[in-house]
């Protein structure tokens, strides 16, 4: 008991971490090269011969020329600086004649050897203090006191000067004590922080992002003829009559049930992520195809079986599994073919009735999903089972118009929307991306159109349109945009098209006649995603556009991480050097918008400023409003 109390006022002496310990390494490698030179220069101030003085300063050189070796291990190089820093004081103290003064440079060592927070190199340093005025002080006086009482009483003098180190010391290792906690607390913060980013906040389950991350981690670290792990794809059926009628609050009470169903039967090594609304992955490591059906069978059961009770009533719910071998052909992309085969194997298991677990084919699962993706987004382009929402896009300062933009959905049976990202890679592979460019177009003149057309005046609003690298250079497009103003007569002035970094700098001579055709008509362009790309800079200014758009993945984290945060302060900079406007994407939370607001971003998008609406919604209830701007795109 009393031993660990006496520990508990010590401090622990952890091992820094390596670039912690570099840095603090560096520091007093600077300190001890500027000593070597100090002391050459006293003892030749002090009348000595220049070899003499080179004599008395080479202790300290030579010993920081090995501590700064990359070859000696990290412990000893601490060592050796050590040794050179208390070296110093001694030589010092002798240069000088034992000068009292002299003495007080052990008690600055002393401290400046605890940056090492290490108890190795502040006992050595101790140890170095005691025999240089217990063993040293008593045999040699002369060398290390100036006045006659020390000489003819050298323990008298070792013990008082020992007691004035014994509280240097304790003072140093206060001092490290309470350094140690404030690291400690600031080390608990970021494991906090850093929890808090890599998982759902709902649900305890990672996020999207994380589990994306991990499962790449995984499949880079192990050849591919050694994989056997299996990934699940899980859909829930029917959640959004829960959301529906029971209200939001219930249905995050059932995801967290679900959630917990989730884990029952994974291992330490199995992940398990949130990767949608209602939507979850496993990753099962190291399992046998029949074993991870087994688990699916047995959450499809569990699911069914659970009864919730929420608001006073009792749901009953499925859950729609797709199950994947990760086999060598689905370990592309960083893992996300996997996620895709997964999902598109789940989209089967709905497909054939809902609440049933479907086995792809690790090879043809993808393949087979792309497919019914393309058919089911022909019938949606024939049937106008397409539809736009709307999401504000807001001034970060407050000052100049507002603007939104308008997103690309798909209808399903029952009555829900689905993102792009669940169909647009079926699109382009099967080129069917033209053909959502053109409905996007069409239907946001029509909309735009009607929208004038209940207005007493044509108000200042501007409609972004995203556009695909297959429809940016092809003529017939071109003559189809030009038709579609005529059609609806629309103001160019209302219209900014949106390309893709990517998209522009793929073929940089036709992106920039497209672009500069459409805005000899008066529409203007923006620069989508800008920041993705590996020469974005040496691109901007190539391209006659007048709206870049940061890639949100830069400003998602700018609130803790520098390095994002640098990048959109460039961004932002440069743009407005060229007399371009910036928005942010991705804008989640008022710290956020905050800080784009001390670095000067004109305009924000993201969830702190608006969820996307069904544009009609949006058009009804603003309609009698004073005019804001809008976009749209894919």
């Amino acid at each position: 008991m009393r031993r660990d109390w006496i520990r508990g006022l010590l401090p622990q002496g952890r091992r820094l971490p390596e670039r912690d310990w570099a840095a603090r390494h560096r520091v007093i490698l600077v300190v001890m090269v500027g000593h070597a030179i100090g002391i050459f220069c006293y003892a030749l101030s002090r009348g000595n011969d220049p070899n003499r003085c080179a004599l008395d300063a080479a202790p300290v050189a030579l010993l920081t020329l090995v501590a700064a070796s990359p070859s000696v291990p990290r412990r000893v190089r601490s060592c050796l600086a050590t040794l050179a820093a208390l070296g110093s004081s001694a030589i010092l103290v002798q240069v000088s004649g034992g000068l009292i003064e002299a003495h007080f440079h052990f008690f600055v060592m002393i401290i400046l050897v605890t940056v090492y927070q290490d108890w190795l190199t502040f006992l050595l340093a101790a140890a170095f203090v005691v025999v240089e005025h217990a063993v040293v002080g008593v045999i040699a006086p002369h060398s290390v006191y100036d006045h006659s009482d020390a000489w003819h009483h050298p323990v008298k003098w070792a013990v008082i000067h020992g007691l004035f180190v014994a509280g240097a010391a304790a003072c140093a290792v206060a001092n490290w004590k309470l350094t140690e906690k404030a690291q400690a607390r600031e080390r608990a913060i970021a494991d906090k922080l850093a929890y808090e980013a890599a998982h759902d906040s709902l649900t305890g389950a990672l996020s999207r992002r994380e589990f994306d991350r991990r499962l790449a981690a995984r499949l880079a670290g192990q050849p591919a003829a050694d994989t056997r792990d299996v990934l699940c794809f899980l859909d829930l059926d029917r959640f959004k009559i829960v959301n529906d009628s029971a209200g939001h609050a219930a249905g995050d009470v059932l995801l967290r049930e679900v959630a917990g169903l989730l884990r029952t039967g994974l291992g330490d090594g199995d992940l398990l992520g949130r990767i949608g609304g209602d939507e979850f992955a496993v990753l099962l490591v190291d399992r046998r195809l029949e074993d991870a059906t087994s688990y699916a069978e047995r959450v499809r059961t569990d699911i069914a079986d659970c009864r919730f009770a929420l608001g006073g009533r009792v749901f009953v719910v499925g859950v729609s599994i797709g199950v994947v071998a990760v086999t060598a052909q689905l370990r592309g992309d960083e893992g996300r073919e996997a996620v895709r085969a997964a999902d598109a194997a789940c989209y089967v298991a709905k497909d054939k009735g809902r609440n049933r677990v479907h086995v792809g084919s690790s090879k043809l699962a993808h393949q087979q999903g792309q497919v019914q993706w393309a058919e089911r987004l022909m019938t949606a382009i024939q049937s106008d089972d397409l539809m736009l929402y709307y999401q504000p896009i807001a001034p970060v300062s407050g000052s100049g118009g507002a603007f939104g933009e308008l997103l690309l959905r798909m209808r399903i049976e029952d009555g829900s929307a689905i993102a792009p990202g669940a169909f647009l890679p079926a699109a382009e592979r099967y080129d069917l991306v033209g053909a959502i460019d053109r409905w996007v177009v069409e239907a946001a003149f029509a909309a735009i159109a009607g929208r004038f057309a209940l207005l007493d005046a044509v108000p200042q609003e501007l409609f972004s349109i995203n556009l695909s690298g297959r429809s940016v250079g092809d003529d017939s497009f071109m003559i189809h945009i030009r038709d579609l103003f005529d059609r609806y007569a629309v103001p160019p002035r209302a219209v900014c098209f949106e390309v893709t970094e990517t998209v522009a700098i793929s073929d940089l001579a036709e992106a920039t006649a497209f672009i500069t055709e459409l805005r000899s008509l008066g529409c203007r362009f923006a620069l989508d995603d800008f920041g993705s790309g590996l020469s974005s800079f040496t691109y901007l200014k190539r391209l006659p556009v007048d709206f870049v758009k940061i890639d949100g993945n830069f400003v998602r984290d700018i609130t803790t991480d520098t390095v994002d945060r640098a990048m959109v302060e460039s961004v932002n900079r440069i743009s407005h050097e060229m007399g371009l406007r910036t928005v942010a994407e991705f804008v989640e939370t008022d710290a956020t918008m905050r800080v784009l607001r001390l670095i000067g971003v004109d305009y924000a998008q993201g969830w702190a400023i608006g969820r996307p609406e069904p544009f009609d919604e949006w058009s009804s209830r603003t309609t009698a409003l004073a005019p804001s701007a809008g976009s749209a795109s894919r």
